[in-house]
């Protein structure tokens, strides 16, 4: 007969293996807090400004972009464009496989973009996947896009995560629920996923070192990649210090002197701008003077300063210095902040503002600060204000019903087109919220659309600029930074844009 005394031994024996076993394995998991949880991670779907840091573990596209903005092969080696830039073929890499094990072919890249031009009408790069009228597969790695008119900003547009390479069978396969089971071609793939709490991320066995920004030959010991959700900056960084999370996203400097040894600080300037929109379909802000003298009552330094302790740079022209098109002269001529000129300006506009405006904004970190201020600011110059705090998704039906007065926010894009997409009188009533239209610069941006030639490009785009800042549908206040802490228990991770590389990434025991 068995002691019951061996047995219970044997049993803790057993126990305290498992749990060995379980913090092994814990050892190369490295965990990660941003700031929320996105609705889907179905790329043509979904329009959470936070996703695409997270479709990029999942999704390739055909190409991408460096820091630097030069546009490189990715899942294709290469393409060519045909002389009247009417169409435009791409090879695809050999031997590309899904996570799921199917193999990459021109198949699913026609697919992907049938299906965006079917169901991605939120999708940020609709409008330049729509003017492809045609596609045709050559052979397994070669497809033909037609398109309807000259693109020069398609190839920039192809290199954002919206655009990553769907596999036909499991997008058929999961239906509406695809979104909460991706498949791509990324060097991860998703295990798990609580909502609104974690989300959790393997290596996908069938990667092979394709992504051109990593080195294949060093490879990562990453088992695991745990992705927790917090919208509290102080509880990131406190988790940070307890070693409950390895790498974390701030969006302000305010807990920067927190950070001592055993961490790497990563910085990358955004290639986005934080600005305030005028609702210029209703008074008082249908009238361009009281528009100009809000900016003049702006204080894009103390908003800078208060908000985000620093981190970014005050910007005064319509494009941040990260994207194409960025003038520094015009940038210098931008209004400053003048407030008694502001109350003369506002005074010699005949505009009287006897209601409290309603700053609209949404819960993204530090815009709440940047409401406070531009409060404290407006109320400066005698005119009352109300802060309207929403989630991102209702922040967008009520900008687009007109119910607001100013709307604090921000765009990330790679682009001058980008000026296109927000202030066209094409986008009116989708991404154009401001109610905004000036046929001289719908002319503009429609040529600058379809100007390839880089120095006629940038004359076009300061062009618009300079009519964008004399008609002042919007108030650019900074170009923020992407910054991120690391542990350095984690080895070799770095920044491309806004999102965090780990295929060379290295735990240390």
């Amino acid at each position: 007969m068995i002691n019951k005394r061996w047995l219970l031994l044997a049993a803790l024996l057993m126990s305290l293996l498992s749990l060995s076993a379980a913090a092994a394995q814990d050892g190369n998991t490295v965990t990660m807090i941003v700031t929320r949880d996105p609705v889907s991670l179905d790329p043509q779907t979904t329009v959470d400004p936070g996703a695409p840091i997270l479709l990029a573990y999942i999704y390739d596209t055909l190409v991408y972009q460096t820091p630097t903005g030069e546009v490189l092969p990715s899942l294709a080696e290469g393409w060519t464009v045909a002389d009247d830039n009417l169409s435009i073929t791409f090879t695809l890499k050999p031997g590309i496989v899904f996570s799921d094990g199917a193999p990459l072919t021109a198949d699913a890249v026609v697919y992907t973009f049938e299906r965006l031009q079917s169901v991605g009408q939120r999708a940020l790069i609709y409008s330049e996947v729509s003017n492809i009228i045609g596609f045709e597969k050559i052979d397994d790695r070669t497809v033909t896009f037609t398109l309807g008119r000259p693109s020069a900003t398609l190839l920039s547009a192809l290199t954002y995560p919206y655009a990553g390479i769907l596999n036909p069978s499991a997008v058929e396969a999961a239906g509406d629920s695809y979104g909460q089971h991706p498949v791509g071609t990324g060097s991860f793939m998703l295990e798990s996923w609580v909502s609104e709490s974690e989300m959790t991320f393997v290596p996908n066995p069938h990667y092979a070192g394709h992504r051109p920004w990593a080195d294949p030959s060093v490879g990562s010991n990453v088992e695991r990649l745990r992705v927790r959700f917090s919208t509290d900056e102080s509880a990131r960084v406190n988790a940070l210090m307890a070693d409950e999370a390895d790498i974390v996203y701030l969006a302000s400097g305010s807990q920067l002197d927190r950070i001592g040894e055993g961490y790497t600080v990563l910085k990358s300037p955004a290639r986005a701008l934080v600005y305030v929109g005028f609702n210029t379909g209703r008074a008082p802000f249908d009238n361009a003077e009281a528009r100009r003298a809000i900016e003049q009552a702006i204080n894009k330094d103390d908003i800078l300063a208060l908000a985000v302790s620093g981190l970014g740079e005050v910007v005064n022209s319509p494009l941040p210095p990260t994207i194409f098109g960025f003038d520094e002269t015009l940038d210098g001529e931008g209004m400053g902040y003048d407030p008694e000129a502001a109350q003369q300006r506002l005074a010699d506009s005949g505009v009287v503002i006897d209601r409290p405006l309603t700053i609209l904004t949404s819960t993204f970190p530090t815009f709440e600060a940047i409401g406070v201020i531009l409060q404290a600011q407006l109320a400066a110059q005698g005119i009352s204000a109300e802060i309207s705090v929403l989630d991102f998704s209702t922040v967008t039906e009520v900008a687009l019903a007109g119910e607001y007065d100013m709307l604090i926010t921000r765009f990330d894009w790679n682009d001058p087109d980008v000026l296109w997409r927000y202030l066209s009188t094409d986008n009116l009533g989708n991404t154009n919220r401001y109610f905004y239209s000036n046929a001289a610069l719908d002319a503009l941006l429609a040529e600058g659309r379809q100007t390839f030639d880089q120095n006629a490009r940038m004359a076009v785009y300061g062009e618009a600029q300079r009519l964008i800042m004399e008609d002042t549908p919007l108030v650019p206040l900074y170009m923020p930074l992407t910054l991120v802490v690391v542990s350095d228990r984690v080895q070799n991770v770095d920044l491309l844009h806004s999102h965090v590389v780990l295929e060379n990434a290295n735990v240390q025991p």
